[in-house]
Formats: structure tokens, sequence, C-alpha cells
């Protein structure tokens, strides 16, 4: 309930102030996991892909917004779980791990942070270790406008129109039975693979 009361209130928001509009919501999967990746330019990230997607998605969340409870409580209410940021973080990891293996979608930034300068950045290896780990579908998209709405540094929002596009679903499962590199340099391939279907995105649609 209050998820569904969450995604409306933000739904409304992002429609009436950003003008927010979704192109290819029909890639994502109807039922099942997946992992739900994106560029990360801005705080409005998780509300924006969170409204893209009919589903009920999971997220990961900086341990300190918990700090505050009410915060921390409606923060819960959401689906989001902490993360401790730089550093490994092997709850979180599990966490993630659980969630998705239990057939519940995941939501993850691979940049690991917002961009300083609207520019991708590349992801990191933690992200190909849970989609390995996982062993589940990958869903990229790639979020335009957000960071000219609000840019990190930023605590206040101004108009500009926003649009999510949504790319097809990754399989990595082949990949992942048949490479025969060490994990480390797999998980990073993963990431990295990850990454340029997010730019892939950018640069037909962005």
């Amino acid at each position: 309930m209050w998820y569904f009361i969450g995604w409306s209130l933000c739904w409304l928001f992002s429609r009436s102030y950003f003008g927010v509009k979704v192109v290819g919501r029909e890639n994502i999967p109807g039922k099942g996991a997946f992992i739900f990746v994106s560029n990360h330019s801005s705080y409005l990230d998780p509300i924006l892909l969170g409204t893209a997607c009919h589903r009920s998605l999971n997220y990961m969340a900086r341990d300190t917004l918990f700090e505050e409870k009410a915060l921390g409580w409606a923060l819960s209410k959401v689906h989001a779980f902490p993360v401790r940021r730089n550093e490994n973080d092997l709850k979180a990891v599990k966490d993630s791990i659980r969630i998705v293996k239990s057939g519940r979608p995941l939501v993850i930034f691979p940049e690991g942070t917002r961009t300083k300068d609207g520019n991708l950045q590349r992801g990191k290896r933690g992200v190909g270790f849970i989609v390995a780990k996982a062993k589940a579908m990958v869903v990229p998209a790639y979020i335009d406008g957000s960071f000219e709405a609000m840019p990190r540094g930023f605590d206040s929002k101004k108009r500009h129109p926003i649009k999510v596009f949504i790319g097809k679903p990754i399989d990595f499962n082949h990949q992942l039975e048949s490479d025969p590199r060490k994990f480390k340099d797999l998980y990073q391939d993963i990431s990295d693979r990850i990454m340029r279907d997010i730019a892939q995105l950018k640069a037909i649609h962005g």
C-alpha cells in the first residue's frame, strides 16, 4: 500500500513538474526478477526509474539517509535498503542478490554515485559481481534531463523536460557459463557492457 501511494505521488509530481516521458516501457519484463540499471545524474533518478516502471522495485540507498527516523521509515516503505558507500558493503551486496533471487526487481546505478559534469562514468566492478551471482536479466535505461533539472551540488529543482529511455534486456548467463577469464576481469567486463548499452541509448535518443 505504501509503495503504491508513494509511486502515485511521485508519478504525479514528475509528470506535472518535469513532463516526464518514458520510451521503451515494453522492454521491462512483466514478471520475475530483473536488474534495472541507469546512468546517475541527480537525486531525482530513483524516482524517475520508479515511476517509469509499473512494477514494484527495490532500491539501494545511501546509509546516512536512514539516520533520520522519518526519512528512514519512508525509504523502507518504498523497498529501499541501506548501503555504505566508498567501502565494500558485503551485507548490501548479499541483500541485493537475495532480493533478485527471490524474484523481485532491483534498481542499481552502476556508476555508484552521481556524475559531477553530466557525463557517463565507468561502472563499478561490484555491479558485475551482483549480476553474475544473481543470474538475472539486466534492463538498461538512460535518463535524459535530470542533470539539468537537479545536478549534483544543487538542492533546488528547476523545470526541465525529462525523458527515460529503456533498452532491451541483456542476458549475461551464456557469457558467465563460457567465459574462461578470471572472475575479477569478468565482473568488470559485465559492468562495462552495461555502461556501453546505456551509452548507446544516450547516443540514439539523448
